[in-house]
């Protein structure tokens, strides 16, 4: 079968991503035999530096090629992925897509909460903290209130919005979001908006090889943190707040926090700042680890969730979030009953006290949910109803 994985990029061949999102995907198909290629714009090189050959599995395309059915007809694709992110003003490349094969899909990073149609508060939220974050490096005063008044027009734009976004759900046959949640909140609106799309869960692929747990490796009284934390979104004080109380009532732990924007000295003497790190060695840490804590505002799948769980680890975070239901079923537990973030960190180092945490089966639960080549054979059960105009809003069992 022929695969065409696009995503609206400008980037040079030195920048593919085939460590993850729809170029790890790409991998997969290919693993499995397909002739699977990503589809993305060519960046302009630095000035006096010539790009470099690639031979790697990838096709670059212009804006204009892309909005051009013939373009698309040409490539003879037997099914399209789109990372398009839903957004109306890439209909023009559906509508091209769609003119090569009726096998189209669209995939989505979403926590669902597109409209108010989540719940006006809810929604009105969002958008404060979703401006918040893009605002932060304003005087503080002027990013508050820019970002209340960005809340409030969205809430009493929200009608034209949906009005647009079921324009861009009627060019989607189909819509994959990566939780369960998101997928429920999906097809509500979907039915809100009079659309026809058919929305399915097929969840975000990781390193599943790279970061899998070691059944000899001894895990350590460590909680692990991963993010950007000059994001407003990552929510930073709330995670030194959780992991500094933890770490006062738990002589034997230790919280390691990883990521950029840690730009002071940690606030607990056995808590530690380190920068980015390379994939490898952020898979070191996390199989030394027992918990991954995060402390996000929202999070649509929450990448490093999945990657800890891959590792062996247990999962806490804000469970309001359908990204932390998602990866807390991987762990075959309920959410936990406490009131707050550090109860449920406590509840959760008493699960690893007590051996009701296996890190072994905490990893090929998550490796059968998230490694690339499970999720590219979900997306090729959904081919099989692509364009089919099969009613149902299920993916067949995997």
């Amino acid at each position: 079968m022929k695969i065409l994985l696009h995503t609206d990029l400008a980037i040079r061949p030195e920048e593919l991503f085939w460590h993850r999102d729809l170029g790890l995907l790409t991998g997969a198909f290919r693993g499995l035999g397909h002739d699977a290629s990503l589809v993305v714009h060519p960046a302009q090189p630095a000035k006096n530096r010539p790009q470099p050959p690639t031979s790697a599995p990838v096709l670059w395309a212009s804006p204009a090629d892309v909005r051009n059915p013939s373009w698309w007809q040409n490539q003879k694709p037997d099914f399209v992925i789109l990372g398009l992110w839903t957004r109306p003003k890439y209909d023009p490349v559906r509508r091209a897509a769609l003119s090569a094969t009726a096998r189209v899909v669209e995939r989505a990073d979403s926590d669902g909460m597109r409209t108010a149609s989540c719940g006006l508060q809810v929604y009105a939220r969002r958008r404060y903290d979703y401006f918040r974050g893009r605002s932060s490096r304003w005087p503080a005063p002027a990013s508050l209130a820019a970002s209340w008044l960005y809340a409030a027009v969205s809430a009493v734009a929200c009608p034209w919005m949906e009005a647009r976004l079921a324009k861009a759900l009627r060019r989607i046959p189909d819509l994959v979001v990566e939780t369960p949640g998101a997928a429920d909140l999906w097809r509500a609106l979907s039915r809100r908006l009079g659309a026809e799309t058919r929305i399915h869960h097929i969840p975000h692929p990781v390193q599943a090889d790279l970061f899998r747990a070691q059944e000899f490796r001894h895990k350590e009284n460590k909680i692990i943190s991963v993010g950007r934390w000059q994001t407003h979104q990552k929510n930073l004080p709330l995670l030194l707040t959780t992991l500094g109380a933890f770490l006062d009532r738990h002589a034997d732990w230790e919280g390691l926090v990883v990521g950029t924007g840690l730009a002071f000295p940690p606030p607990h003497p056995r808590m530690k700042f380190v920068p980015r790190l390379a994939a490898d060695r952020l898979a070191e840490e996390m199989r030394a680890s027992k918990i991954l804590l995060f402390s996000s505002r929202y999070e649509s799948f929450l990448l490093a969730g999945a990657e800890a769980l891959v590792a062996g680890c247990s999962v806490v975070g804000p469970e309001t979030l359908v990204a932390t239901q998602q990866l807390v079923k991987i762990l075959r537990c309920s959410l936990s009953t406490a009131t707050n973030l550090l109860g449920n960190l406590e509840l959760e180092q008493q699960a690893w006290a007590e051996g009701r945490r296996d890190p072994a089966k905490i990893s090929r639960a998550a490796c059968i949910a998230f490694s690339p080549q499970e999720v590219a054979k979900a997306f090729l059960s959904l081919a099989k109803i692509s364009g089919s105009g099969a009613a149902t809003r299920n993916l067949p069992p995997q």
